[in-house]
């Protein structure tokens, strides 16, 4: 698979940090990037390696040895679901990827979760369906529940409300900002969302 590069423009998007401190970065080579002919790139790899890397390092010491947290990710996308959980992984959580709620409720009835993230519309069991019988094998298996956060392409007010109805208040809307999605997992697992 070819590498990715990012433009200053891009890596500014991505990493959601002003361009201007991005060029003093990397010119103080704090962080990794690459002259191709006159132009400034960053290259996918590196980047998140460094992000790895800089939360690491942030951790309190002993907290390494933490164990990442486990995340159920559902979502019929096949795309959106390497994505999301190839940029999960690249940030120390584990990542159980399922393309249904059929599968979904198959990995909550064998494995434990810190989190549950899904798209709402899906054929089968939908994102609403899904969470509400995770709930009940949880239930059934004296589990506490656990977050959940809904990704979703459009606003659905009928799916709201039965987010509603079952407390769910985080959304994430398609298309994404990759740092604002990781923000809000952070927040709902209780970790820190600093970068810095």
């Amino acid at each position: 698979m070819e590498e990715k590069f990012f433009t200053l423009q891009e890596i500014s998007q991505y990493l959601n940090i002003p361009k201007s401190t991005l060029y003093k970065l990397s010119q103080n080579n704090k962080i990794p990037s690459v002259k191709i002919g006159k132009q400034l790139r960053f290259r996918k790899s590196s980047i998140d390696n460094w992000l790895t890397e800089k939360e690491q390092r942030a951790l309190p010491s002993g907290a390494a040895a933490i164990k990442p947290r486990h995340i159920l990710l559902v979502d019929d996308d096949l795309l959106v679901l390497k994505t999301l959980s190839r940029f999960l992984e690249s940030r120390n959580f584990r990542v159980e990827a399922v393309q249904s709620g059929e599968e979904a409720l198959e990995k909550a009835e064998k494995l434990n979760f810190d989190l549950l993230i899904t798209d709402i519309k899906m054929p089968g069991i939908d994102g609403i369906g899904t969470i509400e019988k995770i709930r009940e094998i949880r239930s059934k298996n004296n589990k506490s529940r656990i977050p959940e956060i809904i990704i979703t392409g459009y606003i659905d007010t009928k799916a709201q409300a039965e987010a509603a109805r079952l407390g769910i208040t985080d959304y994430i809307y398609k298309p994404f900002i990759i740092n604002d999605f990781i923000k809000t997992v952070k927040e709902k697992i209780g970790l820190s969302s600093d970068l810095n």
